[in-house]
C-alpha cells in the first residue's frame, strides 16, 4: 500500500457544489504541489445549474450526472480521462450518497483508492476511513492525509 511519501500522482474527487468545498480543495492542491505532488481533481456538481466557481482549469475538472450514461458508464471525455489516469492514490472526499462518483472510483486505474467506510463500497477502496457523512470536507481530508502519512512513512536509508 502506498503512503503519502511514495505517492507522486494524486487524484481527488469531491463535491464541488459548494464554493467552500472548492476553496478547501484548491488550498489542498496548493499544499500538495508544495510537497512536489502532481494533482488532478474532479469536482462533482450535484446541481442543475453549475455555480460560478466550477470553471475547468489545468488541475481542476468538473462533471455532473449528465457526464454518465444510464448504466453509470462515463460518457464525458474529461471523466473518461480521469478514470484512465495512472494515479498513485485516488482520494474520494464525497459523501456516501454520490453513487456516480463511487462508480468512477471503482473503475479508476489508480494504484490505491481511499474513501469513507461504507459497507456496500468495501470492494472499491484499499483504505477506508470511519468518517461520517456529516463531517466537513476539511475534517475528511485531514483524516485521509493523517493516515496516508502513517503508511510507509520511513525514508529509504540504504
Amino acid at each position: 500500500m502506498l503512503g503519502y511519501s511514495q505517492a507522486i500522482n494524486l487524484g481527488i474527487v469531491y463535491d464541488a457544489s459548494s464554493e467552500k468545498n472548492y476553496r478547501h480543495v484548491n488550498q489542498l492542491v496548493r499544499d500538495l504541489q508544495k510537497d512536489q505532488k502532481k494533482v488532478k481533481t474532479m469536482g462533482f456538481v450535484n446541481m442543475k445549474k453549475w455555480p460560478g466557481h466550477c470553471l475547468p482549469q489545468l488541475v481542476f475538472d468538473f462533471c455532473d450526472a449528465k457526464a454518465f450514461a444510464w448504466n453509470q458508464n462515463p460518457i464525458a471525455q474529461n471523466v473518461k480521462d480521469f478514470i484512465q489516469a495512472d494515479y498513485d492514490v485516488l482520494i474520494d472526499l464525497t459523501p456516501s450518497g454520490f453513487h456516480l462518483v463511487k462508480y468512477l472510483c471503482a473503475v479508476s486505474k489508480a494504484t490505491m483508492k481511499t474513501g469513507r467506510f461504507v459497507e456496500k463500497y468495501i470492494d472499491i477502496y484499499d483504505l477506508m476511513l470511519q468518517v461520517d457523512d456529516s463531517n466537513s470536507i476539511e475534517e475528511t481530508s485531514s483524516q485521509v492525509f493523517y493516515y496516508l502519512k502513517m503508511i510507509n512513512n520511513e525514508q529509504d536509508s540504504e
